[in-house]
């Protein structure tokens, strides 16, 4: 597998409709012109997550250099696979790159909304936010961003949010693939759990919110709370947060924020991130009949996205290393912004 080709996004697949493309690409443009003179924290959280984390890196640089300046904070614990090698690694040939990293013995949050995992996920929150507020020098803006993103996030999408005025925080549509009936790549918007609508808070049920849609190129959208795989915070909003573990981290956050007076939160509707695919029982059943010649006669064949597992985990130190230093000589090979320099 080629990883420059992999993390590539590919943005054609999620052109706007033509009633809107010259309003989305106007705004892209002038975005990209804005992030060139602008400075950005990139931060995440990561645990176990070695088998992405070689893409997640090289797509965290080329973010980076789209901007006039960038740091990037990564906070890592109780990791039993070598995300902490490959991380130190990191951190080795790049000096914006700050690596914070505990052991807690903590468990691994199941994947169910529940009071410790809010509590966890908020105290490690509170760990990068009080890194970036104390020791770092203020930016214009952060981006919080998850570090197992498999099909990464747009550029482009980023770049639109920036070409808008008047925002505190901008979360994103958040996607991932998943089989429903034949349908091989049905689309369904992500992470349920941040997303809300009303003053209260009130939470959303997964299939509710899996259920929405939203097209490349629509308006932003007012909201209470969402994230959808990454977040911008302008930084004095994010500077005026706070993390609380009542509740999903992004919406104690978010409530911090309108009490703090920075309400201006939306979703981008262009800001797109792909989780990858959920893998479902049977998949591998309808994977197998659409190869087929006759069903391929009987109903449309879709490749299906992130039908294999990615895997990257092989990759030690010396790899990783490798693999920066090509993509740092040569920028043209892969670069955040089509035909950058």
């Amino acid at each position: 597998m080629n990883i420059f080709d992999f993390v590539q996004f590919d943005e054609a697949r999620f052109a706007p409709a033509s009633h809107v493309a010259a309003n989305y690409h106007r705004h892209v443009q002038n975005g990209y012109d804005r992030m060139q003179s602008a400075g950005i924290v990139i931060a995440g959280l990561a645990r176990n997550i070695a088998h992405i984390l070689p893409a997640t890196i090289l797509r965290v640089e080329s973010l980076g250099k789209t901007f006039r300046d960038y740091q990037v904070v990564i906070y890592e614990n109780d990791s039993s696979d070598h995300t902490a090698e490959l991380l130190s690694a990191w951190a080795s040939t790049n000096n914006r790159v700050h690596i914070l990293s505990e052991t807690l013995d903590a468990p691994v949050n199941r994947p169910v909304r529940c009071s410790s995992r809010a509590r966890w996920m908020a105290y490690y929150r509170s760990f990068v936010h009080q890194f970036i507020v104390d020791r770092l020098p203020p930016a214009d803006v952060v981006c919080l961003l998850d570090t197992d993103l498999i099909g990464g996030w747009s550029p482009d999408g980023i770049a639109n949010t920036f070409g808008y005025d008047n925002w505190d925080f901008v979360g994103s549509n958040g996607m991932i693939y998943k089989r429903l009936g034949l349908r091989s790549n049905h689309l369904a918007h992500y992470d349920a759990w941040a997303y809300r609508t009303d003053e209260a808070m009130t939470p959303l049920s997964t299939c509710q919110v899996n259920a929405i849609h939203f097209e490349r190129g629509e308006e932003m959208l007012p909201i209470a709370s969402c994230f959808g795989g990454l977040g911008l915070y302008r930084y004095e909003a994010f500077a005026d947060g706070k993390y609380e573990g009542e509740d999903i981290e992004h919406v104690g956050f978010h409530r911090s924020l309108i009490r703090a007076g920075h309400s201006r939160l939306f979703l981008n509707p262009s800001q797109i991130v792909v989780y990858g695919r959920k893998h479902r029982r049977l998949d591998q059943y309808f994977h197998f009949a659409h190869s087929m010649f006759l069903v391929r006669r009987l109903m449309r064949y879709e490749n299906w996205q992130y039908h294999r597992r990615i895997d990257f985990s092989h990759w030690g130190a010396t790899q990783l290393l490798q693999m920066l230093e090509s993509s740092r000589k040569d920028r043209r090979r892969f670069s955040a912004v089509p035909n950058a320099a």
